[in-house]
This record gives C-alpha cells, structure tokens and sequence, in this order.
C-alpha cells in the first residue's frame, strides 16, 4: 500500500493493536494511532501532526507537509542544515531533504505550530483521551534558546 497519509513509527503499537483486536487502555499509546483504516484504504489519514525527536534531543512537530524543529541542526537523523538557526520551518513537499528554513517568511505558522506543540506536551499525549503525565522532562529547547 502507497500512501501519503502523515504516519509516525508510535502508529505500530495501536495499528498491531488494531489488527488483534485489542482494546489499547487510556494510559497507554498516548501518541499513536492506528493506520488500518489507511492501510485497508478506507480513509486517507488518521493523524492530523506528529511529534519526534532527533538522535540529539532536538523536538520537531510535523503538520501534514509542514515540519517545525525548535533548535539548531537537524530534527532527524542528519546533520541538519542551517546550524544558525534556534527555528526551523520547512515544506517536506517541495524540500523533502530541508535545505531551505521558511520560519522567516512564516511566522504565523510558526507561532501557530508551536502553540499546537506545546499543547500536546501539555496534554502529554496527541491521541483523544484523558490527560497523560509525560514519563520524561520534555526539553523544549535543548541548547538554551
């Protein structure tokens, strides 16, 4: 199955579940959802944003094509590219590989994604449900900014 819906590897656990049939309690799962329905092509997405962190620490918030990374260097796996930058803001759709940071050109977004961020770390969960204490300090900004 070929998709472009916004998927995250926290979507195995309930997806699995979803596939046995088993119940997945509140407390439990808090960031993953279940990609059947995409995956039997019943619906196009099931997840509207996803939170990940880099091999660093480094937070970033995905919202469809819309990647925010709140400091320096990558949000992933790589090096990253602009290392001056405590904000980043790319469209994987036209810059899949994050050369070019538009958190300058859209601050809007980028004040609107960060409010969205910090309300699922509140929350401590992006699923429906009651909420969660995060198991972690959350470090929001891990080089001071």
């Amino acid at each position: 199955t070929v998709s472009d819906s916004l998927a995250h590897q926290a979507d195995v656990f309930a997806t699995i579940a979803a596939i046995l049939g088993v119940e997945i309690p509140d407390d439990a799962g808090e960031d993953s959802f279940s990609l059947l329905s995409v995956l039997k092509g019943e619906t196009d997405t099931i997840r509207e944003s996803a939170v990940s962190c880099s091999m660093r620490g480094v937070p970033a918030y995905r919202e469809g094509t819309w990647k925010l990374i709140l400091d320096q260097g990558s949000g992933g796996w790589s090096e990253g590219q602009d290392e001056s930058a405590r904000v980043q803001l790319y469209d994987l759709s036209s810059d899949i590989s994050e050369q070019q940071n538009l958190a300058a050109m859209h601050p809007e977004r980028v004040m609107e994604m960060q409010e969205r961020f910090e309300a699922v770390i509140t929350r401590g969960r992006s699923t429906p449900g009651p909420n969660q204490k995060n198991d972690v300090r959350v470090q929001r900004y891990p080089r001071g900014n």
